[in-house]
Formats: C-alpha cells, sequence, structure tokens
C-alpha cells in the first residue's frame, strides 16, 4: 500500500490521458509533461502512460512494502526517512516503511515519481500495481536543460489580430506569470485585437494560445476546457507542449515559427 501522506502543491495521480475525446466535449487530461512522465515510467520497466504522481512540490508518501520508485520532471529537494536516496532519473528500491518527500521546486514545474507496476486507486488507498516483468533502468537517465524556446503554428483566428501581432509573439519574451494543469499565463509584447466582438465558443485544443481582452495569451495544457471563447492567435507544436508546462512562474519563453 502506498499512504499518501500529503498531496503538497498540485498534487495528483496521472496517467497519459485519454486522446481522442474532442468529439465528446472531454479534454486528454492527464499528466501535463507527457516525456516526464513517459521516462520516469520506462526508468522502472514500467509502459509509458502507467499512471504516476504528479507534483509541484509537497507530495509525502510512505510505503507499506519495498517499492521501486524514479523521479524524473523538474528538480526539487527530495528526502527519504528509513531508506536510501532517490537522485532525479535513477530508479532506487525503498524499503517497507520509507517515507519519501519531494519538497520545493528547485528547476521547472512539475515532478513526476513513478512507481513499479504504476499508481492504483483502489478504494481510499493507493497501491502498486502488478509487476510489469520487465527490466528496469541500471544506468541514472541524463537530465536534459528544457529549453526556452517553444515553436508555433498560425491559429485559427489568427485574423482578429493586427498584422504585427505574429511577428510580436516570435520576436519578443513571454513572461510565465501563472501556471496550473489548466494552462499557462504570460505576459509580453500587447498582441492588438482588430476584432472586438464576441467569439462563439469553439473547441479547443491542447497547446492553443488563446488571447483575453488584455492581450496577454494563455497556452492551453493537459486540463484545457473543451471549448474556450477567446481568439486563438496561435497553436504550441505538440513536441514543444511540455517545455510551456515544465516552465515555472518567471521563466522568459521565446516563441518561434514551427
Amino acid at each position: 500500500m502506498i499512504h499518501v501522506d500529503s498531496w503538497g502543491v498540485a498534487g495528483s495521480v496521472q496517467d497519459a490521458g485519454r486522446p481522442g475525446r474532442a468529439w465528446l466535449g472531454a479534454g486528454r487530461g492527464g499528466a501535463v509533461d507527457l516525456p516526464s512522465l513517459a521516462l520516469a515510467n520506462r526508468l522502472v520497466g514500467n509502459g509509458e502512460s502507467f499512471a504516476a504522481f504528479e507534483t509541484s512540490g509537497g507530495l509525502t508518501i510512505s510505503l507499506t512494502k519495498p517499492t521501486m520508485v524514479a523521479v524524473t520532471g523538474g528538480v526539487a529537494h527530495v528526502t527519504v526517512e528509513g531508506g536510501p536516496p532517490v537522485g532525479w532519473g535513477m530508479p532506487v528500491v525503498l524499503p517497507a516503511g520509507a517515507t519519501m518527500r519531494v519538497g520545493r521546486m528547485l528547476l521547472g514545474a512539475r515532478v513526476y515519481v513513478a512507481v513499479r507496476g504504476g499508481v492504483v486507486n483502489r478504494g481510499d488507498a493507493m497501491h502498486a500495481g502488478p509487476d510489469p516483468q520487465t527490466g528496469a533502468a541500471t544506468q541514472p537517465a541524463a537530465r536534459r536543460e528544457p529549453s526556452t524556446n517553444v515553436r508555433i503554428w498560425p491559429g485559427p483566428r489568427l485574423d482578429w489580430f493586427d498584422g504585427d501581432a505574429l511577428l510580436t509573439l516570435t520576436s519578443k519574451p513571454f513572461l510565465v506569470t501563472d501556471t496550473s494543469r489548466v494552462g499557462t499565463r504570460l505576459r509580453g509584447g500587447a498582441l492588438h485585437r482588430v476584432r472586438h466582438g464576441e467569439l462563439p465558443s469553439e473547441g479547443m485544443v491542447e497547446g492553443a494560445m488563446q488571447v483575453p481582452p488584455d492581450g496577454n495569451p494563455i497556452v492551453m495544457l493537459a486540463g484545457y476546457p473543451a471549448t474556450g471563447g477567446y481568439p486563438v492567435i496561435a497553436v504550441v507544436d505538440p513536441v514543444d507542449v511540455h517545455l510551456v508546462a515544465q516552465a515555472p512562474v518567471g521563466t522568459e519563453l521565446h516563441f518561434l515559427p514551427a
């Protein structure tokens, strides 16, 4: 059994989500940083889409039996009581009775903690799933410093903005002012609209960059709503969405034409 002693900041259990449900009015959901989830799972021998813990710091779990864990994503201060240290990108077997805490974030915005077999919710308790019967990693993963260069494609409502808006978006840095599972808010050069009427709600996609009336864009992440009413000036390339998801408040992002 895995006891969650504290969920901390934005703590949850996430798998790879459920893509392909837009026609039902549902977004993908799941982990906001899919590459980090997949890496954590590979390190402990799981399939890439297995459920794991996602946290922005403060997650504390206690184990009732020996369990292999791996930490990826951002870098946080991780401590273990009653067991060996757990470093970034290396699977470690923690003994029964060990307590692991993911402390404050040092780099990035989210950490993923995978357990061998995946995290399974059975009623009011968490458990590790069945052993996958595959080998775990024998060498630590190399952590790459996340890029702040994010590729974008022109959005479907580009005609709602003046002719310089896309140039502004791709030539000036944009500061992350807030981030959640729903989206990341940015502030930078104002993206001026030439149409000021109401836009009927229309379907959203992950990575869509909506622009509210104040001109500061919001990039939709895995928890995005199925529809939105702000015009979408651009869409982040799917390969780079995780870069936005891992950008903490205060990060300057640079958007480049895909």
